[in-house]
């Protein structure tokens, strides 16, 4: 259960029937229709008669209740055609609906034997927002919003951007969408019924888009276009994927899409998990990400460590260092504590796949638990609390270069903001697992160095020098430049380390002029070790 000033958040999906998710493998070639029901039957008719038998009342409907076939087609061929995988699938999903009195779990197991199926999993009604009580005194009013290392230094970013140009769709259950500090942004409700006290919801919007004015708080980036879609579809059926495939319906590339939501899974109880953990949700995250929307994602307050998670076919597909890894593109954030060092707080998931954290105590924003419109608190916390810290940064950073150099793709971004040389490190980063807390000057200042034209003819030069065997000066760290000259008394003729040398030289000058954050660590990486290496050789030599 999830608390905002101590009290619960309401939990909507109480009494609520479970629903089995089914993904046929390809070329079962099934209507995306009711009728499919029946042709499954008829293709399988013996597999099929002993479900009956076994389960009395299951009927097969197309998961994506609301989306057209031929947008669901549309997405899949984009999420192929960009992640050069040919795995997603959207009209592969179908659904059935689990009657009172019948194990789910089993109808799961029992459907995943037959050969025509790839998976069948059981979508459990919602857990509750990802938040968590706290009892830790008040921090500073919107901490989150000085310089590094306390925050992630909105406040200075507001003289370049304040969110315009931009639009953010927040996913989740219910708001208060005029409340008096939010009233004025116009928050609009694209798609699904806003169900519950609407106390969460009205908090994250708050941390994004308050409006600056006299009252209350103001928003990460207060003039982005800001728009909710909720999990409800209805009021007694939700179903997260089919809101994320709504608001790709509604977004652009480059808009900023933020999950706050967790997801239970089968055998892991009430320790929350990212909601990517679902095969359909995982896709369609993944095919948003592929039409160039950035997803952020809450990593869900379940204490898990996401290498070890293992789903129900024995995979880690959480965990980078796996070869099970799938990776859906998603920013995922977790939660650290609100004073320095930050460090992980004990209810936040972690692991190898997490990017960045942010404040997971001690928000100070709009709502409460009663849902009124002129509510407030001082102890929002969570991964609920620290996702939408990092969907603002990415907001204000794309309003800035929407008006400079272009808006950055969904990979740019997240190397950006999980970039360990460019934002605020946990207290340990070895043990709290939680990637880093954005540091939008940081960043800022890393896209403005000045273009240097003088560095493309050092790597000229150098490449040069080594095609042709002409020389070049050397740099050994902490020490003073180094001739090497080919036609100096050392050498006589261009030995194989001083090729290493200016081709590291080169690489080096190369890497400062990658935008990817990855990529140029790992290109400086790799050049600073080829020079050592040579200068190491060198040095025996003389």
């Amino acid at each position: 259960m999830g608390y905002v000033d101590d009290r619960p958040i309401e939990d909507a999906a109480q009494g609520l029937l479970s629903t089995v998710v089914v993904k046929f493998r390809g070329g079962t070639d099934l209507p995306y229709t009711d009728a499919a029901n029946a042709q499954v039957r008829r293709s399988n008719r013996r597999g099929w008669q002993q479900i009956d038998r076994r389960f009395a009342g299951l009927t097969l409907r197309p998961f994506f209740a609301e989306a057209r076939e031929d947008r669901l087609r549309n997405l899949s061929a984009t999420a192929n055609r960009v992640r050069r995988q040919s795995q997603v699938d959207l009209t592969s999903y179908f659904a059935i609906d689990i009657p009172d009195g019948v194990d789910a779990d089993a109808v799961a197991e029992a459907i995943r034997t037959m050969p025509e199926v790839e998976t069948a999993y059981v979508q459990l009604p919602p857990p509750p927002p990802p938040v968590n009580d706290s009892d830790d005194p008040r921090a500073s009013n919107q901490g989150y919003l000085d310089a590094a290392p306390a925050g992630i230094d909105a406040r200075w970013m507001w003289s370049r951007a304040t969110g315009d140009g931009v639009g953010i769709v927040d996913i989740e259950q219910s708001w208060t969408l005029n409340h008096e500090d939010l009233v004025d942004a116009n928050v609009t409700l694209v798609s699904g019924v806003s169900k519950g006290t609407g106390s969460h919801g009205t908090a994250v919007l708050g941390e994004l888009v308050a409006v600056d004015n006299t009252i209350g708080n103001i928003g990460i980036a207060p003039d982005a276009d800001a728009r909710v879609i909720s999990i409800w579809r209805t009021n007694t059926y939700h179903n997260i994927a089919e809101a994320i495939v709504s608001a790709t319906d509604n977004m652009v590339a480059g808009d900023i899409l933020l999950l706050e939501a967790q997801e239970r899974y089968t055998g892991y109880g009430e320790n929350y998990l990212p909601v990517e953990v679902l095969p359909a949700t995982f896709d369609v995250i993944a095919a948003a990400v592929a039409a160039g929307i950035i997803v952020v994602e809450a990593a869900g307050n379940g204490s898990n460590d996401l290498d070890a998670f293992t789903d129900i076919a024995g995979l880690h597909p959480l965990s980078r260092t796996s070869p099970d890894f799938k990776d859906s593109g998603a920013i995922i954030v977790g939660a650290a504590s609100s004073g320095l060092p930050h460090t992980r707080l004990d209810f936040s998931n972690y692991g190898s796949r997490i990017d960045c954290y942010g404040w997971g105590r001690n928000v100070d924003t709009c709502g409460g638990t009663g849902g009124g419109t002129t509510d407030y608190t001082t102890n929002f916390g969570g991964t609920s609390s620290a996702s939408p810290i990092v969907a603002g940064a990415a907001l204000l950073l794309q309003s800035w270069r929407m008006n400079f150099g272009g808006a950055l793709n969904p990979a740019a971004m997240r190397s950006v903001l999980s970039d360990p040389m460019l934002g605020t490190t946990s207290g340990n980063p070895a043990s709290d697992r939680i990637g880093v807390m954005p540091n939008l000057k940081s960043i800022v200042r890393s896209f403005e160095k000045p273009f240097n034209p003088n560095r493309w003819l050092a790597i000229i030069y150098i490449l040069f020098g080594v095609v042709e065997g002409g020389g070049g000066v050397g740099w050994r760290p902490g020490g003073p430049p180094i001739p090497i000259d080919p036609r100096g008394p050392l050498f006589d003729h261009l030995a194989p380390e001083k090729r290493d040398i200016l081709v590291s030289l080169a690489m080096t000058e190369l890497a400062g002029l990658v935008e990817d954050g990855d990529a140029r660590s790992v290109m400086n990486k790799a050049a600073l070790s080829a020079m050592q290496a040579a200068f190491e050789k060198l040095g025996r030599q003389i």
